[in-house]
């Protein structure tokens, strides 16, 4: 039976299109070992894998020298378990989708031979796949401006693989604007407090307009309005795309993806703390094509998120959605395993 090993997890960014990618090569009569770390998001969620093995695995990035060392010390020990496996279940390639999470499968897969790809969710790609990069066989990458970082003779514009839900009920999706105008704000998937406590002020003031607002983790402090709806967290992200005429969001790789496909009008504020800034680069292509509004959180206030918002209700929104939809990749997921599969093919 044809076998393939995945990585990809820890958050949520890089878990999801290791699941989306998955479910593909299943369909493709792949038998799928799943490597994770179980302190990761993929500890509590399910994976279409014959196989799942969670190690403890610890980030090297943002740590102290000693917790440096821990995490290096707990990336190479996996390494070398994986390894194991590799050798003992000899995959035909492996396939890495960022994070820390993914190092011990990319250098195993590496030290064993077996074709190793690799999937850049963001636009500044992170350092765990800047290192991978050299022993892949290809990159793929969501955003066009990636490339300049890797070799481009390996890399493959393919997009973010979405889940199957968001893309199936995108594709089909045309946008009309609502009878009462309706904000989706989400602050991804920690919440972003700052964010949240704006978009209630605003919810106070500006009665005419329906606000939803996902807030994630963080305790805010939230009034009886009319006007305001508050989730802490929601699975079904497609019936809320299609419910808004603006969308107010942080901008990680699958948000941003996902706004795309929906063809939402957007107003991004990017994480500050994010590596090398990705969400601020994930969307100003974006603001460039003058497809999106974009906030640095250090300008973020009341006054500069309403402007911005009644700026947005001021446009042909109707228009502006089908521009935005055209930049949106609905099979990403289908195109990496085409292109892996490919491969075998001409070898």
């Amino acid at each position: 039976m044809k076998k393939v090993f995945v990585s990809g997890g820890g958050t949520g960014g890089h878990f999801y299109p290791a699941l989306s990618v998955a479910e593909n090569l299943k369909e493709k009569g792949f038998s799928i070992t799943y490597i994770g770390t179980t302190n990761g998001i993929e500890s509590k969620k399910d994976f279409p894998a014959d196989e799942k093995i969670l190690y403890p695995m610890k980030a090297v990035r943002g740590k102290s020298i000693i917790g440096k060392i821990q995490g290096v010390f707990s990336l190479l020990s996996t390494t070398f378990k994986v390894y194991n496996q590799i050798k003992k279940e000899k995959p035909d390639f492996s396939i890495c989708f960022g994070g820390y999470t993914s190092i011990p499968l990319g250098l195993a897969s590496f030290l064993a031979e077996v074709p190793l790809y690799i999937h850049e969710q963001n636009s500044i790609p992170s350092y765990s796949n800047k290192i991978l990069s050299y022993f892949a066989k290809k990159v793929f990458i969501t955003f066009e401006l990636t490339d300049k970082f890797f070799d481009r003779k390996k890399t493959v514009l393919t997009g973010m693989p979405l889940r199957k839900n968001i893309v199936e009920r995108a594709k089909n999706y045309v946008y009309k604007p609502n009878q009462t105008k309706t904000v989706l704000v989400v602050g991804g998937s920690q919440g972003a407090k700052k964010l949240s406590e704006n978009a209630i002020s605003l919810a106070s003031e500006m009665k005419d307009i329906k606000f939803i607002l996902i807030k994630g983790k963080w305790q805010v402090e939230v009034p009886n309005l009319e006007n305001l709806t508050v989730y802490e967290y929601v699975d079904n992200m497609e019936d809320f795309y299609t419910s808004a005429d603006v969308v107010i969001s942080r901008s990680g790789s699958s948000s941003v993806n996902e706004i795309l496909c929906f063809g939402k009008y957007a107003i991004f504020v990017p994480f500050p703390y994010a590596a090398s800034n990705h969400q601020y680069y994930n969307v100003k292509w974006l603001k460039d094509l003058g497809l999106c509004e974009l906030i640095e959180e250090k300008d973020l206030s009341k006054e500069v998120l309403k402007e911005a918002l009644k700026d947005a209700f001021n446009k042909d929104l109707e228009s502006l959605s089908k521009k935005i939809k055209e930049y949106a990749i609905f099979d990403s997921g289908e195109k990496i395993v085409e292109n892996i599969l490919n491969d075998f093919k001409n070898n």
